[in-house]
């Protein structure tokens, strides 16, 4: 598949890795893009960009080299370095249901769907802490049309592309794994099969994909995630919900599409995933049904989030831990004047955040975004929490690298509110993602630099989970030193 600037490239990218004496971190360019998940995975970047992109590449470079007589400020490329894998204490796992929004105005593009089987009366309670009586529940954003629209998908056909395997080697897997004779026998005629330079590409037909058991589905498919030429198997939809059918709740799709995205759907570690995009897509006839598909699997999931406030509070240490982190000093007067009404209130979570997150959260990134040739991700988006305006360097994976060493500390133990958790990849050493934590389990965090990727609050083994279907993430907490 032609991918041109692609966002969700990792593995063709080289990390940096900076040291110091209280740092020992790196940043991956294409830090977080196996994200939650993307639609269209073709976006280009416009050729406009395209030029300020290769001019930031070469000021970055420059900058590179000047940081590097930093002395303890230094870093350097070191993708094969394992002194940045980070330890820390596995956060407690909890569980919940998810709940129903009646939804208001909301940003034009964004969408909000709510989960189907709940409501706010089966809102989730957050455990108590110095964050106050907190409670959550899950609705769903969706890319908008205009999004979708500027994007084409260059084919309807699944390919399954092997990239380095002999026939041999395609036709054992294909014989070891257990599934029906009829469709072993179709996918081992090489006579359908395709060969360019090193690939041998397989184009199932849509009854043998019906038909591949589960087993077999997901020993196939693990093979097929280890490429960048197999975007929907690398990357597959993520369903955050306790089923298909929840998740997709309010799509309006056709009985036939949802029923064929619950046979196909299959886990992948802790994660119920769905790759057969162009399966489904086949299988209406107008491009606007096909953009109601594209738009039900864009969704991704996000908490709308409660404080809630009574006589029986206790609302200094609550103002304390909200707005006495000099993050978000401006909530306090709003946190006291909603107690001194003398019944009992609830807070949104926007309210207490600081501005650029306020602006951020439930919005998808425009256009404007990528003018510096690097589209928000989620190292941008975690180093820019507690900024008032957001600086636009920290989409350049140098210049965030170098920010991190000069205004963060790397910490142990429980994490405070605006603390900076990064996911470092136990194998490279790198930081593939990071999240800013808010309070008990959530996050704010944007799960990919793709401009479908929202900024949402989510639980950290959420985000946790998905990341593990990758790497084996370990996590590393890094303070602000005005902390």
């Amino acid at each position: 598949m032609e991918r041109g600037l692609a966002w969700n490239h990792l593995s063709s990218r080289k990390s940096l890795h900076a040291t110091s004496k209280n740092h020992d971190i790196s940043l991956a360019p294409q830090c977080d893009c196996r994200s939650v998940p993307d639609p269209f995975p073709d976006f280009r970047m416009p050729t406009a960009v395209q030029k300020k992109y290769l001019s930031r590449r070469l000021v970055a470079g420059v900058l590179g080299i000047f940081c590097a007589s930093l002395g303890p400020f230094a870093f350097a490329a070191g993708p094969g370095d394992d002194n940045s894998t980070l330890h820390l204490p596995v956060r407690p796992l909890h569980e919940g249901a998810v709940g129903r929004h009646n939804v208001g105005a909301h940003p034009a593009t964004t969408r909000l769907h709510a989960a189907d089987a709940a409501s706010p009366d089966t809102a989730i309670r957050a455990k108590p802490g110095p964050w106050g009586d907190l409670e959550y529940y899950t609705i769903y954003l969706e890319a908008s049309t205009e999004q979708l629209q500027s994007t084409e998908i260059p084919t309807y056909e699944t390919e399954w592309n092997f990239v380095g395997y002999t026939d041999e080697q395609v036709s054992k897997l294909f014989t070891t794994t257990d599934m029906p004779a009829a469709i072993r026998a179709e996918l081992l005629d090489r006579e359908k099969w395709r060969h360019h330079a090193k690939l041998v590409t397989v184009v199932p037909c849509s009854e043998d994909l019906l038909g591949l058991p589960p087993e077999a589905r997901v020993a196939i498919y693990s093979v097929l995630t280890r490429w960048e030429e197999d975007p929907y198997h690398r990357e597959p939809v993520l369903i955050l919900a306790h089923s298909v059918r929840e998740w997709l709740a309010h799509a309006e799709l056709p009985e036939e599409v949802v029923t064929t995205i619950e046979k196909m759907s299959y886990h992948r570690g802790r994660n119920l995933v769905f790759a057969d995009t162009p399966m489904v897509l086949r299988m209406v006839q107008t491009e606007a049904e096909r953009l109601k598909i594209r738009k039900a699997l864009s969704r991704s999931p996000t908490l709308v989030v409660s404080l809630h406030l009574s006589p029986q509070s206790d609302v200094a240490a609550i103002e304390d831990y909200w707005a006495g982190s000099k993050i978000s000093r401006e909530c306090g007067p709003f946190i006291e004047a909603a107690a001194e009404s003398g019944v009992p209130t609830s807070i949104d979570l926007i309210h207490l955040l600081p501005p650029t997150a306020r602006r951020l959260l439930d919005t998808f990134p425009g256009a404007d975004y990528g003018r510096t040739g690097y589209y928000p991700d989620c190292h941008w988006t975690s180093l820019n929490f507690r900024n008032v305006e957001p600086l636009d360097r920290l989409a350049d994976p140098t210049l965030a690298t170098a920010y991190v060493l000069e205004n963060y500390t790397k910490v142990q133990g429980a994490y405070r509110y605006g603390d900076v958790i990064f996911f470092m990849d136990g194998a490279t050493g790198n930081a593939i993602h990071s999240c800013v934590y808010l309070a008990d389990d959530l996050v704010f965090t944007k799960n990919g630099r793709s401009p479908t990727q929202p900024w949402v609050v989510m639980r950290l083994d959420d985000v946790v989970s998905y990341y593990e279907m990758f790497y084996t993430p370990q996590l590393a907490c890094y303070r602000h030193n005005g902390a």
